[in-house]
């Protein structure tokens, strides 16, 4: 079983520190293989204890083991996860997925908001959310971009249940992210979710989560490649659905 499988099995065990330290891993997975507990307890501003219980709350025996796991997992992650064909294959199987997936639900809550709201952290997402913002303006409806952390403040005034928000987070994991959701939530404002990750606390915050599969692929050359292009085909098929949701509704 993959690291990935047993901190999904074991998702609802795991604190605000375990997932950071797991974050850490999946994002560092070749340095973290050669690390000792001691430094990756450093590099993860945590104590060696802390590592320890994320380990056993993953139901392993301890560091050793979480170790051998994670060394089997690059082993893996480089054999079967490198070049073109793994781009290809991963970008048909997520086109494949979303175009079968039911958008119904998201497409009311973006029809019926009074306001309509995007937010992304990091430049990638800035910029899916600035496409989303652009795209369904073709169709009429305004997404307002909130450009930066500065602005979550001013926001939360504004923003009320009839309308809804889109967040846009690699690992969902984002604590100035989280506390703005958390807000929105108390204020019962409807929140889609999209993220690079399935299990994580913005998904579980949301009404609504979206997952974009991101190719992770070896560079001999350098660090490794993520590609975004699902970001963007994921933008293309809401668009799209909302299209044609609009088109169905007309026939009524």
């Amino acid at each position: 079983m993959r690291l990935e499988e047993l901190v999904n099995r074991n998702y609802d065990q795991l604190n605000e520190n375990d997932l950071y330290i797991w974050n850490y891993i999946a994002t560092h997975r070749k340095e973290c293989e050669m690390l000792s507990i001691d430094n990756l307890a450093s590099k993860c501003h945590v104590s060696r204890t802390t590592i320890l219980r994320f380990s056993k709350r993953l139901g392993l025996k301890g560091y050793v083991e979480l170790k051998v796991y994670l060394r089997m997992d690059n082993q893996l992650y480089q054999n079967k996860q490198t070049g073109v064909e793994l781009v290809y294959k991963t970008y048909i199987d997520y086109i494949k997925e979303i175009k079968e997936k039911d958008f119904t639900h998201i497409l009311k809550l973006i029809e019926h908001a009074q306001n309509a709201y995007v937010y992304g952290t990091g430049s990638i997402q800035d910029n899916v959310a600035l496409e989303l913002k652009r795209s369904f303006l073709e169709v009429g409806k305004l997404f307002f971009y909130i450009q930066s952390k500065d602005e979550t403040d001013a926001f939360i005034n504004v923003i009320h249940s009839l309308d809804v928000i889109v967040m846009i987070s690699y690992s969902g994991e984002n604590e100035q992210l989280l506390d703005f959701a958390k807000k929105l939530k108390v204020k019962s404002v409807p929140i889609i979710s999209i993220t690079a990750t399935k299990n994580n606390t913005l998904a579980h915050i949301a009404d609504e989560s979206l997952y974009v599969e991101v190719p992770s692929i070896f560079n001999p050359l350098g660090p490794r490649h993520e590609g975004l292009v699902n970001y963007f085909l994921l933008i293309d098929f809401i668009l799209m659905k909302y299209i044609a949701y609009q088109e169905r509704q007309e026939r009524v």
